[in-house]
């Protein structure tokens, strides 16, 4: 089993991602970790569990990398973040569409945001050119590590960015981004067939990370 970029990164990609205090490697490994857990998922259990494993995996693996490295995770509603420990930075996760990591397509949201982080999303409306700004550092910009995972053929294929939004009211998808740093695909296989229904929920995957 191997996981693989399908295409090369580049400089701009890891010099955007220095600039919020990341790295790649802190994202694909909290991406493994979520696809690894979706192989715990008992094949009779609800129907949204191996996506719920995934999720709860990636928050905590991305969490634990970054806050061995001084960032503070933020529990505040339960919104499951982390925080830089000193730029005007938050970062948390998020399931795509189809055009996660694709320059110019129509990103949004699976799912509705609830009080917390439409809350949160409201100080990403300054221009990008101010984030770290002394006098705007009271407010904090939101990312996320958007991903979506689909099967293509026997391989599971990742689609991923770093993605700020734009202030999105509660109950509503988010579709306006300020900022996107699209990144190629994380590709894992080969897989074992699924069973059930098509679909990034219904992926059954065991992994082991070589480095």
């Amino acid at each position: 089993m191997q996981m693989s970029n399908a295409a090369e990164l580049t400089a701009d990609h890891h010099a955007r991602l220095a600039e919020l205090g990341l790295r790649v490697d802190h994202l694909d490994e909290a991406i493994w970790a979520g696809v690894d857990a979706r192989a715990s998922a008992p094949p009779l259990g609800p129907t949204n569990g191996a996506g719920l494993l995934d999720w709860i995996h990636r928050v905590g693996k991305l969490r634990e990398i970054l806050v061995d490295e001084g960032w503070t995770r933020v529990d505040k509603w339960n919104a499951g973040l982390v925080q830089h420990p000193t730029k005007p930075v938050v970062l948390g996760t998020l399931q795509g569409n189809r055009h996660t990591g694709t320059d110019g397509a129509p990103l949004r949201s699976d799912y509705a945001k609830g009080p917390a982080i439409a809350a949160m999303m409201r100080g990403n409306d300054r221009d990008q050119f101010t984030l770290f700004d002394s006098l705007h550092t009271h407010e904090q910009k939101l990312w996320f590590l958007v991903t979506y995972p689909h099967q293509r053929g026997d391989r599971l294929v990742v689609l991923r960015e770093v993605a700020q939004p734009e202030p999105t009211p509660q109950g509503q998808v988010v579709d306006r981004w300020a900022s996107r740093i699209t990144l190629p695909p994380l590709v894992f296989g080969p897989l074992p067939t699924p069973r059930g229904a098509d679909g990034p929920d219904d992926v059954e995957v065991s992994v082991t990370l070589k480095r």
